[in-house]
């Protein structure tokens, strides 16, 4: 019997903290040169801003933020903090929509009726967002703060 590495994704999420690093690593090379920049795709509608939130020797704590430039303020403004591994080469979501720190797993039914693997989707949804991005060749048209 074989073992794959796409069989062995299915029963570990690591996958998503390495896939995330190299996607965010492509995007941006060095998230350090600066605290803050934006980008805004032309004719999308959107303007994306990551901020560095620290800087520590082997890590950093980035937020992620995505508005929709919409005359109608309907949809809310996407916002995650992560933070990257340098030294493991992982990325991941530690708060998302204002919760500050994301548990490994909830009980459920909870009070806040966060999924059981709430941490676990938020990695996906960070996975796919930086995938959109790179898709669309976003990483240009960068303004420096």
């Amino acid at each position: 019997m074989t073992h794959t590495i796409q069989a062995q994704r299915s029963r570990t999420p690591m996958w998503v903290y390495e896939k995330n690093f190299v996607l965010l690593h492509s995007l941006f090379p060095d998230p350090g040169i600066t605290d803050h920049f934006e980008f805004v795709p032309e004719q999308s509608g959107m303007r994306f801003s990551i901020r560095v939130l620290e800087r520590c020797r082997y890590t950093r704590m980035l937020e992620l933020r995505q508005k929709l430039c919409l005359p109608e303020n309907c949809i809310r403004e996407l916002v995650m903090k992560i933070r990257i591994y340098y030294d493991a080469q992982l990325v991941e979501v530690t708060g998302y929509e204002g919760m500050k720190r994301l548990q490994p797993s909830y009980r459920y039914p909870n009070r806040n009726m966060m999924l059981k693997d709430e941490k676990r989707q938020a990695n996906i949804l960070l996975h796919e967002w930086l995938s959109l991005v790179l898709a669309h060749n976003m990483k240009q048209n960068r303004e420096y703060a």
